[in-house]
């Protein structure tokens, strides 16, 4: 196995997440690969949940990144600790502005914009992208994926999905979320992830901006 070229990640989901762009894999490909959920890789490369130790060792295989590597992230030190929530407790805690997805629509013509200006609200989530919104999602087009009322925050820094991701796009003066498919440079399309038939398949143009990726969802009882 051999570590991947930049070492720079600290932090266990920066080094999953590291290890697999550099393989060129998508959260959907490593989720088969180690037989979980795509949005548990991206609740794990977002910081909001740890891998078990048992479950590293298969990301570490399917990443063919070593193991020591990727254990030896900031969380390395707290899993001596007893206490079994010690590592969840000591995770530092940052404060998301909750937006509108008409607010959402402004950051698509200017990468600029300050969402705590927009701030309908306030969410906290574990340390993670330094640009990061949430928004609610009430969609039946992708209601297998996230239920009404659920929390998705948005990295808005990240606007070049891997096959599988879920972004949110600007389709049409609207924000939408959609699974990518397809490439970065050409022939992707956004698909529903739906209960229902009827919800079309949307060719990627240029007239088409992604605002930002899926990090975390959080369900809201």
């Amino acid at each position: 196995m051999e570590l991947p070229q930049t070492a720079a990640a600290r932090s266990i989901g920066e080094r999953i997440r590291q290890a697999r762009k550099s393989r060129g894999m998508s959260q959907a490909d490593l989720a088969l690969k180690v037989g979980v959920s795509q949005p548990a890789i991206a609740n794990w490369e977002s910081g909001v949940h740890d891998p078990r130790r048992l479950t590293l060792a298969k990301l570490a295989d399917a990443l063919d990144a070593p193991l020591d590597w990727l254990a030896a992230g900031d969380r390395s030190s707290a899993e001596s600790d007893k206490h079994a929530a010690a590592a969840y407790i000591r995770r530092p805690v940052r404060h998301v502005p909750v937006i509108s997805l008409r607010a959402a629509s402004l950051l698509a013509q200017d990468a600029n914009a300050d969402p705590h200006v927009m701030a309908e609200d306030y969410i906290p989530v574990t340390i993670g992208p330094a640009k990061l919104f949430a928004v609610f999602v009430n969609d039946p087009a992708v209601d297998l994926a996230f239920l009404p009322d659920t929390v998705v925050v948005i990295d808005y820094q990240d606007r070049l999905p891997d096959d599988g991701d879920f972004c949110l796009a600007h389709v049409n003066e609207t924000p939408i979320l959609r699974r990518w498919r397809g490439r970065r440079d050409g022939a992707a399309r956004l698909e529903p992830c739906s209960s229902e038939d009827g919800h079309p398949v949307i060719a990627v143009t240029r007239a088409i901006s992604i605002i930002g990726c899926v990090r975390v969802s959080i369900r809201v009882h």
